[in-house]
C-alpha cells in the first residue's frame, strides 16, 4: 500500500518511563501506526472523547513504560484527521510489544483492561498497521519532547534506498536531528505493515508557538527557517538525488527548508 494513500488514524510511540500529557510525546526510535480509517458511522467527537477519557488513561494507568496519546491534524493533507500515539524509546522495546498490529482488541485489552469500547469500535481494521524504525537513531541524543508531529511522506528512488539510509545516518542525522532546541527532523523508515519499506520524515516541533516562529498561521514563512537551513544548501542538493522528482520543495519555490521538505505532510498536535 502506497503511504500517500494511507489514512494515518492512530501513531503508538512506546517508551520507557511514562509521560504525561501536556508535556508533549517522548519521540522513540520505534513508532507503530495504524492504517486503518474510522469506520464511517462514527462520531469524531465520540471517538476522541472515548481515547481521551477512557483508553488512554487506562493504557497509561496500566502499562510499564509506556504511554498513549491521541493527536488531531491542523495542517496539510490529512487535515482534521486523528492520530492516536504511543512511543518505544529504543527498538528493543518496541520489540517487545507486540507481534502485528498493536492496535487490536486483544493487544490493547491486555495492557488496558476491560473498557467499555475497545478499538473494533471505531475503526474498520485494527489489524492495519505500519511499523517505523528510526535511522542511526543512535546519533540523536536526547531525542525529543515534542507536541507536533509534522510527517513528511518521502518518495525515495527504489534503487537509492539503501545509499539513502546510509545518508540519514551518516549525514542528515548529525545535523538537522539536531537542527535547533524547539524542531528537529527525524526520519524514518518502515520496517514492517502495510507501508513497508517506505520513508518518513517527521518535524519534531516542540510546540505551536514554536511553530509559529518558523510558520505562522496564515502568514508567511519566516526569515528564521532559511537561516536555520541555510548552512545545509549543499546537503539538501544531495538529498535530492535520493527523492523522486517533483515529490519534494524545489528550491525555485523560495522556501527555506527546500528539498527537506515533502509535497506531502501533515502537521498532527497532540490532544490533552
Amino acid at each position: 500500500m502506497n503511504i500517500r494513500k494511507t489514512t494515518f488514524t492512530c501513531i503508538c510511540l512506546l517508551f520507557t518511563g511514562l509521560a504525561t500529557h501536556g508535556q508533549g510525546i517522548p519521540i522513540g526510535e520505534t513508532i507503530f501506526i495504524s492504517n486503518s480509517p474510522l469506520k464511517k458511522d462514527i462520531d469524531p467527537g465520540a471517538y476522541e472523547t472515548s481515547m481521551v477519557s477512557e483508553m488512554i488513561p487506562a493504557w497509561n494507568s496500566n502499562a510499564a513504560g509506556t504511554a498513549m496519546y491521541l493527536l488531531k491534524a491542523d495542517r496539510g493533507d490529512r487535515n482534521g484527521e486523528f492520530l492516536m500515539v504511543c512511543v518505544a524509546s529504543d527498538i528493543e522495546t518496541g520489540r517487545q510489544l507486540t507481534n502485528g498490529s498493536p492496535f487490536r482488541d486483544q493487544s490493547v485489552a491486555v495492557v488496558a483492561g476491560d473498557l467499555s469500547k475497545q478499538p473494533s469500535a471505531f475503526l474498520e481494521d485494527p489489524d492495519a498497521y505500519t511499523e517505523y524504525q528510526l535511522l542511526g537513531g543512535d546519533r540523536i541524543t536526547p531525542l525529543p519532547s515534542v507536541e507536533i508531529l509534522g510527517i513528511h511522506y518521502m518518495k525515495v528512488k527504489p534503487e537509492k534506498k539503501k545509499e539513502y539510509e546510509k545518508f540519514v545516518t551518516q549525514q542528515l542525522h548529525p545535523t538537522v536531528g539536531n537542527l535547533v532546541h524547539d524542531m528537529n527532523l527525524l526520519y524514518y523508515k518502515a520496517i514492517d505493515g502495510q507501508d513497508k519499506d517506505t520513508f518518513i520524515t517527521i518535524y519534531a516541533i516542540e510546540s505551536i508557538e514554536a511553530r509559529e516562529r518558523f510558520w505562522p498561521t496564515g502568514g508567511q514563512e519566516q526569515d528564521i527557517v532559511k537561516q536555520l537551513f541555510g548552512p545545509y544548501k549543499d546537503l539538501a542538493k544531495e538529498l535530492g538525488t535520493y527523492l523522486v522528482e517533483d515529490s519534494y520543495l524545489k528550491p525555485e519555490s523560495g522556501g527555506g527548508a527546500a528539498i527537506f521538505e515533502s509535497l506531502e505532510w501533515t502537521d498532527f498536535i497532540v490532544l490533552d
